[in-house]
């Protein structure tokens, strides 16, 4: 899961590194506002954690279908007919646990004051 917000100015998607399970745990982390800047304009801006949404983080999923593929040849060599077991479920898990994160990070909101 990876965090994200728009710039204002410029409206182009930027990285935000701290990342935690839900809003709650960012709020307690760095509070209601925090200051960042933009990687495109550099213009520095308070961005309220409701602007914050968290988006699924394709590169993980990549590297465990590589990796289940690996598995998965290396056990059709050694047992000829276990390695679909292998190969398609490990990326679908994770997956679906990402989408579960990203889903329950961008569900709660936090009130604004």
């Amino acid at each position: 899961m990876r965090l994200q917000y728009v710039c204002v100015s410029c409206r182009q998607p930027n990285k935000y590194t701290p990342v935690a399970a839900t809003r709650g745990d960012l709020q307690m982390k760095v509070g209601d506002e925090v200051q960042v800047s933009c990687k495109r304009c550099k213009e520095e801006q308070k961005v309220h954690l409701n602007k914050i949404s968290a988006a699924v983080n394709n590169k993980w999923i990549v590297i465990s279908f590589f990796i289940s593929l690996i598995i998965s040849l290396i056990l059709w060599i050694l047992f000829a007919g276990i390695w679909l077991i292998i190969a398609i479920p490990i990326p679908m898990i994770l997956w679906a646990a990402e989408n579960n994160a990203v889903r329950n990070f961008n569900r709660y909101r936090i009130r604004k004051k």
